[in-house]
């Protein structure tokens, strides 16, 4: 192939996943980020509020998974992207499923812990405490230990149908840090959506916290509620590879 070709080939990409982007996402990734994704990094954003998400409502899922976000109304928002081409990755939105239900794996996933500049596992411990399983998806209650902050219960739910995997994880109880409350029920909630989309296959992950801003517990809150989120949904897209 002359190089004429080769140039050819390159700005058709450059072209077409210019359309693509502008069709999936707003204005709000930059055009850096957007070059990361045309390239098939895994980007990751910590955005802060849901009005700087990336995502379009391009299907009834990703209109709706905004919209819960909005409801959220978080104070702590990051999103992880990632868009890989449908061919050669016609199983992949099979093959997330059992990696998002391996709750007891979530234990070994590692975890940079920022303030102690050393590695953890992403969660002290992890079991299921029940399930059950229909024809569309599975939902399952899972108790889990999260340092510095202790216990958690939490609901997952997981539906696939239409080529297309809907994952959530949301707190049933209050998290609290030495006695406080710092996240009440229902208000700490990530998500990961698989879907084909033309011919790509979209991975995108989002996780926030509604909690309040104490001066003295933002940065713990941050780093350990934002980066778990992010950490766990770049681990999941890695491991498809």
């Amino acid at each position: 192939m002359n190089k004429k070709s080769v140039l050819f080939l390159l700005c058709a990409f450059s072209v077409g996943f210019s359309l693509f982007s502008q069709a999936m996402f707003n204005d709000n990734p930059s055009g850096e980020e957007r070059q990361k994704l045309a390239d098939g990094e895994i980007l990751i954003r910590n955005i802060g509020k849901a009005k700087n998400m990336s995502l379009k409502p391009v299907t009834p899922q990703a209109a709706a998974l905004i919209e819960r976000v909005k409801k959220l109304k978080p104070a702590y928002l990051a999103e992880v992207i990632q868009i890989r081409p449908l061919s050669g990755n016609e199983n992949l939105i099979q093959n997330i499923k059992p990696l998002l239900l391996d709750i007891e794996g979530y234990v070994g996933i590692p975890y940079w812990s920022e303030r102690a500049q050393d590695w953890f596992d992403l969660y002290s411990s992890a079991s299921v405490v029940k399930s059950d399983v229909t024809e569309t998806g599975e939902t399952l209650n899972v108790d889990l230990y999260m340092l510095p902050f202790g216990d958690l219960n939490v609901d997952i739910g997981l539906s696939n149908n239409d080529g297309e995997v809907f994952y959530s994880m949301i707190n049933t109880g209050s998290v609290k840090y030495d006695n406080i409350t710092v996240v009440r029920p229902e208000k700490m909630q990530s998500f990961v959506y698989a879907f084909k989309y033309n011919d790509c296959i979209v991975l995108y992950g989002i996780g926030g916290v509604n909690a309040p801003s104490i001066f003295f517990l933002r940065e713990r809150i941050e780093t350990s509620f934002i980066n778990r989120i992010k950490t766990f949904c770049k681990f999941i897209f890695e491991k498809l590879e």
